[in-house]
């Protein structure tokens, strides 16, 4: 695969390039070459070939194949494997099956889950080329305790990235969501496996919903999603903002090791959907209602409710509307 990437690279020159030449730069056969044109035909590239000219790159496709993603990204850990698929079940469950065979900080990719979950075992709409959809896979040097913050950090490197790419900041709702005018622009599903108070390996599930109308969310969804394409209005290049969003992810990651996670949390809440607000959090025993006070030094939301505060470590935040 990186063997097309490399030849994408040559033919994105503005002009044509001699079949002879390409032969020459990539140490194969003419023959290897027209083979390798048309593999990059058959993924969506569109070339153009003059018998005494060679060939022309007209337009790429709207893919995250390895290669395009990995152009440009200089990062040290996060997205140096890449695991492209046009369709899976779900990146999770894939990168689970991939955890004991990769590196630390590959990066699983779908066009389209057919089975993706959030939170609670809740199914995500991950349709085809409209979104990004993927897994992270870390083995952080933090015990289970950390988890939370963790959580934090994958979601703040996301609006870190919205941001730089799009300019516009969606705000951290506590524990694992992005949102911007009261609509979900991603979430966050993480998982872990380890023992003796360690986490051996952490999956970083996220997914993204980049190109989607307010028509293409199933009619359950379209009060609630969101997706950047209807804050821009325009459609939103997917492979420029994973690219920023794995360096983000990195930069945080890094900054996390090396001083802990102050910076992240003073970014969750400097730039908050739930704090100040009454709320209603169940974590799977217990159900809080109250207002949403802080996030403390732990990663926790602390709810106040008559004078008295709860820490909640984990758990489905929903808004209350009737104070």
């Amino acid at each position: 695969m990186s063997e097309l990437g490399t030849l994408v690279d040559l033919l994105d020159r503005g002009a044509f390039v001699s079949g002879e030449d390409l032969a020459a730069r990539l140490g194969v056969s003419r023959t290897m070459v027209w083979k390798q044109i048309k593999a990059l035909r058959e993924l969506g590239y569109k070339i153009s070939a003059h018998p005494r000219r060679g060939y022309h790159l007209v337009s790429r496709p709207d893919k995250l194949y390895p290669w395009e993603v990995a152009k440009g990204l200089a990062n040290r850990l996060i997205g140096r494997t890449i695991e492209y698929f046009d369709e899976l079940p779900s990146t999770n469950q894939r990168a689970k099956e991939l955890l004991n065979t990769v590196a630390e900080g590959t990066v699983v990719l779908a066009e389209t889950q057919t089975a993706g979950r959030g939170r609670l075992g809740r199914s995500w709409f991950s349709p085809p080329g409209a979104g990004i959809w993927l897994s992270i896979i870390m083995r952080p040097p933090f015990s289970p305790f950390e988890l939370p913050k963790l959580n934090l950090l994958a979601v703040v490197a996301l609006s870190r990235a919205v941001k730089d790419v799009l300019d516009f900041r969606p705000l951290v709702k506590w524990p694992n969501d992005l949102y911007y005018q009261e609509r979900k622009i991603s979430g966050i599903l993480t998982e872990v496996s380890g023992e003796l108070g360690r986490m051996e390996h952490v999956i970083v599930g996220v997914g993204i919903n980049v190109n989607q109308r307010l028509t293409d969310f199933p009619p359950d969804l379209r009060g609630k999603a969101g997706s950047l394409r209807m804050v821009t209005g325009r459609f939103v290049e997917r492979k420029e903002l994973l690219r920023k969003y794995l360096q983000c992810f990195e930069e945080e990651y890094f900054h996390a090791l090396e001083h802990g996670f102050d910076h992240c949390l003073a970014y969750c809440r400097q730039y908050t959907a739930t704090l100040g607000r009454p709320v209603e959090v169940d974590d799977g025993r217990n159900i809080y209602r109250g207002e949403a006070v802080a996030i403390a030094d732990d990663g926790a939301l602390v709810i106040e409710r008559d004078g008295q505060r709860s820490r909640v470590v984990a758990g489905d935040v929903q808004p209350i509307f009737d104070r």
